[in-house]
């Protein structure tokens, strides 16, 4: 039984994509994995966040990957990390020689794509975009709905950068900018592939700038978290679910619901969230003032310092 204290041996991940959350990281995952000597585990990696930190979880880490010898990075994604206060020691402690990634999106633009990410998902109401940021900027859906914090905490990169920061080396650690990496994403993995010491002219086959579209057709958005009852079971707190074990009635129910908002419903949202008013923006964005120009200070001599946004 690995101790959570041991720091990981042979075939541990090599990198790790740690956010941040609605900030393209999908996307990053998805192009990185198409070069023949990086192996990323599919999908989101959550062994170093609570509650499922443990040692069986960090011991298993080895086990996502294949053990090809042309393989010479192994890495790992969940945009969460960055945002997560216990993860930044954990992952010094584990993988103290990792490399990490960082993708960071406009902080006002991410916390209305992360509400709506949460309203899908069960962890907020769905409410008119203006009230529903005012609730968040008063603290007001914390006592009933814990995740709603996440919202607006997940965009304060340079806190959350800091952290890492303190523990881990500069040099192992890059930050790109969304629409930075999204309008050229051959210049921007050119440098991620530099960066992990694989072949740089390797170039992916970009199919889509965006790998995890948002739903924001209100329309949606309530079928989907109905849907989401029969799927999944959830804390009385609203702050976890797991996967519940579906009826045949709940397994035919979800199958109705995705084919009907996949070919339906889908085309009637436009992919695009609504807009907060002027105020409510202004007030939004005067929230990350403080961390913008600590951000900027950090990311000075990365990928990432050129966003219009700092």
């Amino acid at each position: 039984m690995t101790d959570p204290g041991d720091r990981l041996g042979a075939g541990q991940p090599d990198f790790v994509v740690i956010g941040a959350q609605k900030s393209a990281s999908t996307f990053l995952q998805d192009q990185l994995a198409q070069h023949p000597q990086v192996e990323i585990a599919e999908g989101e990696v959550r062994a170093f966040e609570d509650p499922f930190y443990s040692p069986e979880a960090v011991a298993s880490l080895p086990r996502l990957f294949s053990g090809d010898a042309s393989v010479t990075a192994r890495g790992i994604k969940r945009p969460d990390y960055l945002g997560r206060p216990e993860v930044a020691q954990r992952l010094r402690r584990h993988l103290p020689d990792a490399r990490l990634f960082a993708v960071l999106r406009e902080p006002v633009a991410r916390a209305v794509s992360a509400y709506y990410h949460h309203v899908r998902h069960g962890f907020v109401p769905l409410m008119p975009l203006d009230d529903a940021f005012e609730a968040l900027l008063a603290g007001r859906l914390v006592a009933d709905y814990p995740r709603s914090a996440e919202i607006l905490d997940y965009g304060r990169y340079g806190a959350h950068l800091r952290r890492y920061l303190d523990l881990f080396p500069r040099d192992r650690l890059m930050v790109f900018e969304q629409k930075s990496l999204t309008a050229d994403p051959a210049g921007s993995l050119r440098r991620a592939f530099e960066f992990l010491d694989v072949d740089p002219t390797f170039t992916p086959t970009t199919t889509s700038l965006v790998s995890n579209r948002g739903v924001y057709a209100p329309v949606r958005l309530r079928l989907l978290r109905t849907k989401n009852r029969f799927v999944y079971d959830y804390t009385p707190t609203l702050d976890r679910r797991r996967p519940r074990r579906p009826s045949p009635f709940g397994w035919a129910y979800n199958a109705s619901v995705v084919a009907v908002d996949r070919l339906v419903l889908s085309r009637f949202d436009s992919g695009r969230p609504a807009e907060l008013s002027r105020p409510v923006r202004a007030r939004v964005s005067a929230y990350y003032d403080g961390d913008r120009a600590l951000l900027a200070d950090l990311v000075v001599d990365m990928p990432a310092a050129d966003a219009a946004w700092l």
